[in-house]
């Protein structure tokens, strides 16, 4: 991408290329073929909301560190469980006595 120049306070006029726009917009957008060989158009003064989708991004990322610790504390919960000794045992049929043939 590269800022061609300034449109007002704090806009710009910039020069993409279709996996660029691809990439912001998050998904396949600008590709210059779309499926079964169509030609895909990007019509000028398309409007992306990336912002939108950054700050999504930023907020997973700033979650992470809780996200790790959960996981942390779920997997002490689970090993604690396997740890506890079953409160009723399950009963035990008596073992069969084999009667030796002579």
């Amino acid at each position: 991408m590269k800022i061609i120049g300034t449109i007002g306070d704090g806009n710009f006029l910039v020069e993409a290329t279709f996996r660029e726009i691809d990439y912001l917009a998050g998904r396949t957008v600008g590709s210059q073929q779309g499926y079964y060989s169509s030609d895909r158009k990007i019509q000028t003064g398309t409007t992306f909301n990336i912002v939108k989708a950054f700050d999504q991004i930023h907020r997973n990322d700033r979650r992470k560190s809780e996200v790790e610790s959960l996981r942390a504390t779920l997997k002490a919960i689970l090993v604690g469980l396997d740890m506890i000794e079953p409160l009723i045992e399950e009963p035990n049929p008596p073992e069969e006595k084999k009667e030796e043939v002579a």
